[in-house]
Parts: structure tokens; sequence; C-alpha cells
């Protein structure tokens, strides 16, 4: 006797692999082209101290400096269109001169960099040493506003090189600056 069909076949139904050797040789060359178009980046962060004192209408530039001893006697270096300044809020000293160099094709504005960091060395010394209860690593960077941004960090280099390494930066019109330089002990 015949057993009636019970409509299950007996043979087994196989599935077809999956075949992911497509997929595999894709991203073996979409990987290296996404590795040489990645842009790696190295970023670096300059803690900035909070700085007080420059008004943008140039009036007062260095009232707000005159609370204490310690903030009286904190350093700054001054960048103008034509010259750099350092000093403090009892008077400043010219450093140098800017000079033209063309970069790229282009004209810019440099300074003889040599000539602050001696000078950033000089300040740090005598006020460490005129003032031994002070520990002097605040500086403010007072800029115009047409100053190029590698000048301004160019100074804050050189400003932590000679010890002040917290530096601060004020950009203010030039009739602040100016008025800031009025006092200046030359």
């Amino acid at each position: 006797m015949a057993k009636a069909a019970s409509g299950r076949s007996r043979t087994s139904k196989h599935l077809p692999e999956i075949d992911l050797l497509p997929v595999m040789n894709l991203f073996c060359c979409i990987i290296p082209f996404l590795l040489f178009s990645a842009t790696f980046l190295d970023v670096t962060v300059i803690e900035m101290a909070a700085t007080e004192g420059v008004s943008n209408s140039g009036g007062g530039a260095t009232a707000n400096l005159m609370r204490s001893e310690e903030d009286r006697l904190q350093p700054k270096i001054i960048i103008t269109d034509q010259e750099m300044f350092v000093g403090t809020a009892s008077g400043t000293v010219h450093v140098c001169y800017a000079m033209e160099m063309e970069l790229n094709g282009e004209m810019v504005i440099t300074f003889p960099w040599d000539s602050l960091g001696t000078k950033l060395e000089e300040v740090h010394d005598l006020l460490s040493e005129a003032y031994p209860q002070i520990s002097f690593h605040k500086i403010t960077v007072l800029t115009v506003e047409e100053t190029r941004y590698d000048n301004i960090i160019r100074a804050v280099d050189f400003a932590a090189a000679a010890g002040f390494d917290q530096p601060g930066l004020q950009v203010a019109p030039s009739s602040s600056v100016n008025s800031a330089m009025a006092g200046r002990g030359d």
C-alpha cells in the first residue's frame, strides 16, 4: 500500500549561499580611496587669558588696568601696522619696526622676531627680580584690527618662550592702541 501524498516533499531544499566576494572586493577598492582622500588635522589649542582694559571708543584704555599692583605690572605686547612695543600700564618701550616681506607672491607685514624674544626675556627677568612675590605668567597682546594672524601667533609663541605662558588678546581700533601708548616711556 502506498501512502497518500501529504503535500510535503521529502527532499530538502537548499538555500543558495550568499557570495560575499563582490562586496569584499568593493570594500577593498573603497577603503584605500577614502583613506587617501581623508584629511587629518592637527588642531592646536592656545588657551587665552581673559583681558580687560581697552574700550572700543578709545577713551580710558588703561584705566581698568590700574586696579591692583599685579594688574598694573602685567606686561603687554603692542603690535601696530608700523612698529611693535613691549611694556606695562606704566609705559612702553619700542622693540622694532615692521618690515615687508613677499610670501606666496603677496607682500605681507612682519617683524624681526628675535628682537621681541630678547626684549620679552629682559622684561620677564626685570619684573621677576623687582617683584619676587608676584608670579608673572600673564601677558596681553594688544593689536590693531588689520594685524595678520601669523604675527599674533608668533608674538604669543615668543611670549611663551620668555615665560609668559598665559597670553591674552585684545583687538582694538587704532585710536585705542594709540591712546594706550600715549604714556609710553621710551
